[in-house]
C-alpha cells in the first residue's frame, strides 16, 4: 500500500502484459472468510464488530491520516483538480490501509458504487510478497474509506470495511479489482445514503471516444484526466494517455459524462505516458452482485 509500493505499481501492467503474475484460478477461503461463490474468488473478513471498527477509526483519526497527509502534494500536480462537481465528487475517495507485511500507512483510490459497495484495485487491499505469485500477498488492516477527501478530511466522514471480495491470484485475466463491502455508518446508515449517490457501473461497457480518469495520487484533492481510451492485453485493460502516479491505483474510469457516468475499469498501473485499469467484466459483476445482495 501507498509509497511502499511505487516499484511494484510500475511494474504491474508489464507484469499483467506477458503474464506472469497467475497460476490460474482457484476457490478458497480467505482468512477469516469463507469461500466465495465466484469461482476462483475469496471472501476476507474485515472489520464486523463495533470494537473493530472503532479501533480503526480511531487508528486514523490517532495521526495515521494525518501521517499519510504530510506526504501529498498541493501543488505541481500531475493532472489538473477536478472541478467539474456531479455525483463523481461524492463517489470517489480516498481508501487507507496499513501494510499487511509491514505495517506502513498509505492510500489508494476507489469509488462508492452501489448502496454498500465501493470498487477498488486488488493490490490496494493486499500487498505482494516480493517474488511471489498474488496468492502469496497478505491482507491489508485498518481500511477505511473516506469519499469525497479534501484537504486532510472528508464531508463524509470515512467507513469501514466489512468485507473484501476479489481473486486469490488477482494478477490475470483482468481479474486485477476488489468489492469492499461497506460498514454503515456511524448513524446506521449506508454508505451511498450519508453520501447521496452511488456511481453508476457497467461490466460491458467497450471503451470508445474519451475515458474519465480520476485519482489521488498522493494529493490533497482528487485529479482528472481524460483521453482516448483502447483496450489492451487481450481486452482485459483500458488504456488511457493519462500518467498519473502511485496512489492513483484503483481509480476510476468513467464512460460517458465526467461527472455522472458509468465506472468501465479500475486502475491498476501506469507508466511515462499512460495509465491501464481492469476492465470490469462478468468476474467483477459477479463480485459486485455479491457484496450488494449477499
Amino acid at each position: 500500500m501507498g509509497n511502499g509500493r511505487a516499484g511494484a505499481a510500475a511494474a504491474m501492467v508489464v507484469l499483467i502484459l506477458s503474464g506472469v503474475l497467475g497460476c490460474g484460478p482457484a476457490t478458497t477461503a480467505g482468512s477469516g472468510g469463507s469461500p466465495s461463490d465466484e469461482a476462483g474468488a475469496v471472501l476476507h473478513d474485515g472489520t464486523a464488530t463495533e470494537e473493530q471498527r472503532r479501533a480503526v477509526e480511531a487508528y486514523w483519526a490517532g495521526g495515521a491520516m494525518a501521517e499519510v497527509a504530510r506526504g501529498d502534494a498541493s501543488e505541481d500536480l500531475v493532472q489538473p483538480a477536478w472541478t467539474g462537481g456531479g455525483s463523481i465528487a461524492r463517489t470517489v475517495g480516498r481508501l487507507y490501509a496499513s501494510s499487511g507485511v509491514d505495517g506502513r500507512s498509505g492510500a489508494c483510490t476507489a469509488t462508492l458504487v452501489g448502496v454498500r459497495t465501493v470498487v477498488t484495485a486488488a493490490h490496494c487491499v493486499s500487498t505482494s510478497v516480493e517474488g511471489a505469485s498474488a496468492r502469496a500477498a497478505a491482507w491489508d488492516r485498518n481500511l477505511l474509506f473516506v469519499p469525497g477527501y479534501q484537504g486532510g478530511a472528508g464531508p463524509h466522514g470515512g467507513f469501514t470495511v466489512r468485507r473484501v471480495r476479489m481473486a486469490e491470484d488477482w494478477g490475470t485475466d483482468g481479474r486485477h479489482v476488489a468489492m469492499l463491502e461497506m460498514n454503515p455508518g456511524a448513524d446506521g446508515r449506508n454508505a451511498s445514503d450519508v453520501v447521496g449517490a452511488a456511481q453508476p457501473i457497467s461490466f460491458a461497457a467497450e471503451p470508445g471516444g474519451s475515458a474519465h480518469f480520476f485519482g489521488y495520487p498522493y494529493t490533497d484533492r482528487v485529479l482528472h484526466c481524460s483521453g482516448a481510451a483502447a483496450l489492451v492485453a487481450g481486452r482485459t485493460l483500458v488504456r488511457v494517455p493519462c500518467p498519473m502516479g502511485v496512489g492513483s491505483s484503483g481509480g476510476p474510469y468513467l464512460s460517458g459524462d465526467p461527472a455522472e457516468g458509468s465506472v468501465i475499469a479500475v486502475n491498476v498501473s501506469g507508466d511515462g505516458g499512460a495509465s491501464y485499469g481492469t476492465a470490469l467484466g462478468a468476474f467483477a459483476q459477479g463480485l459486485y452482485r455479491q457484496s450488494e445482495h449477499g
